[in-house]
Formats: structure tokens, sequence, C-alpha cells
């Protein structure tokens, strides 16, 4: 898996084939960039690496048995951990085997370690967006860390690299997801619309994301800019707009609700940001709202309560 068509991730892209070689030592990255920066893409062009019986100076070779079960998604010697709904937390049943191990998609980290590849170099684990372990899950992950087997290898992944332990960030190889400059996004991409600049603000997979469906990324823009001009007895009225913008990215990008009611609470705080940088009080109550909404909050109430306090404000 190459990363060449993708912008930015120029320090990914040098050390990708270093990390290759048995000899660089490396057994456990922690990618960390915003949201849309590429850092799964590079989860897994890494984890291909790790399984590839005969990489190149490039990467992985993409041809051995172990690339091709990759490619299918067939891999025995891979793992994905994601938080799971309706929290979006992973919890220590995917790091070490307990009752609720069996609800979980695979087996707990310690069990799979346990037994050697089976067709590949290495058995390769990737934790996306780490910074969602819970406090026992990431106490065990750190056993983990601090004494891994020889044949295992972990990929973990965060938008938030503050809220990883530090003392996970301390025995991960710590990798940016750079995005890429100006120009090269305009090469890539070409001449950005309002909504595009103001909601990806730079970011190549949130870019892509709104040109695939663009109304709902105009429509939060010009809610913002209505927002600022709305009396507080328009309150309601904005929040159903607002509900009617998460409805359509959960419709369009196939997401859960409580996710894309996540995405919308924080596409809106971005674009509040970029329209009226000067408005912290918006700030701080969006960033409430997403709290509540990730912590099972009622998306109604919490909706209606936040754009009654933005339009108060």
């Amino acid at each position: 898996m190459s990363l060449s068509h993708l912008a930015g991730l120029h320090s990914v892209k040098r050390l990708l084939p270093a990390l290759s070689r048995a000899e660089a030592g490396v057994h456990a990255v922690l990618l960390y960039g915003v949201a849309g920066s590429g850092k799964s893409a590079v989860a897994d062009a890494l984890a291909q690496v790790w399984l590839c019986t005969a990489p190149t100076s490039e990467g992985a070779c993409g041809e051995c048995r172990s690339c091709q079960a990759f490619g299918r998604g067939a891999s025995a010697d891979f793992e994905r951990i994601e938080p799971q709904p309706p929290s979006r937390i992973i919890r220590l049943g995917a790091i070490v085997e307990r009752k609720e191990s069996s609800e979980l998609p695979g087996l707990p980290i310690q069990t799979f370690f346990r037994t050697p590849p089976l067709m590949a170099r290495h058995r390769v684990v990737v934790i996306e967006d780490c910074d969602r372990l819970n406090v026992d899950a990431a106490n065990a992950l750190l056993k983990t860390l601090e004494e891994p087997h020889p044949h295992a290898k972990l990929v973990l992944t965060t938008s938030a690299v503050g809220a990883v332990l530090a003392t996970i960030r301390s025995r991960c190889l710590a990798v940016a997801c750079e995005l890429p400059a100006g120009e090269e996004l305009l090469s890539a991409f070409g001449e950005l619309a309002e909504e595009e600049a103001l909601i990806a603000q730079g970011a190549p997979g949130a870019l892509a994301q709104i040109r695939a469906h663009p109304d709902a990324a105009r429509e939060m823009v010009s809610l913002v800019r209505d927002l600022d001009a709305a009396t507080p007895g328009a309150a309601l009225a904005m929040a159903e707009r607002f509900r009617a913008v998460a409805d359509a990215l959960a419709d369009r990008l196939k997401l859960p609700a409580r996710l894309a009611n996540a995405l919308a609470l924080e596409q809106l705080g971005t674009c509040a940001h970029g329209l009226y940088p000067q408005r912290t009080d918006w700030a701080n109550a969006i960033a409430e709202a997403h709290r509540r909404i990730l912590g099972n909050g009622n998306p109604g109430l919490v909706f209606d309560a936040l754009f009654a306090e933005l339009g108060a404000s």
C-alpha cells in the first residue's frame, strides 16, 4: 500500500521504509494529527509493511501471501481495535480476556499476541482513536507495550495526542501526520470553496469528504452566519436546521447517529471559529455540547439547549 498519492505526510513517507527493516527495533508507533490528515491510511500502510514477508525499499511488496490476504481484509495476523458504540470507548475487554470480550469483534490484544504469526513476519494490531481507551484498558495496554512479544507490532492513532497517557506515548515512536502546505493542497484539490476552507482546515480527508457531499457543508456555513444575527426566539428553528445537517451527514456518510451528531458539532465549532474567532463563548458552549453527545446525552435536548445559549449570547 503506497502513500505517494496522499498529500502531506512527508515525515511518515520518509520513515515508512526504514520501519520495515528488522533492525529498526520499533514495536509500537503512535500516529497523531488532526482528523482527515490520513492517519488511518498510514496505519494500514505500516501494518502491511510489518506483515509483508518480502518488503522492499519502498514498503510492502504487495504480492506475498500475507500482502494478498491483507488486501482482501482476511489476514489472520492482523487485527483492528476501534472505539465501540454507543459511548465510543475502548474497554478493558479489548485488551485482556474478560467476560465482555466475547461481545467484541476480534480477540483481546493480549490473547491475539500469544500466537506466533501464521503467514506474516509479525502479528499487527492497529488501535484507532487510542485516546478513547478507558483507564483500565490504557493501563492494560501499557503492560503490553512494556513487555512485547518478539513478533508483536502495534500502531496507534489519535487526533487528541494530549489525551493519551504520557506513559503510553513514551513507549511508542510518536510520528506526526502533517497536513500539506498551501501550494501542495491547491495542487491536489484546486481552488477551495469557502465552506471547504472553513471546515476542512487543510485536512485532505476532511476536504474529500466535503466534496463528496457539499450541501451539508454549505448549509453549515449558512447556519453559522445566520446564527450571528439570530434572536433568542429563533433558537429552536436554528436547532432544527442543525439537526437536519447532522441527519444528512449520518445518511450520506453512513455513520451511526451519535457519530454524525458529534461530527456535526465539530464542524459547527470549526466553522464558528473560522468566521467569528472572537466568540470564545460559542466555542465553549459547542465543546460542552460535544462532550454531552459523546456521553450519551439526548441529541434533541442537547441541541435545543446549545442553540438557546448561542442565540442568547
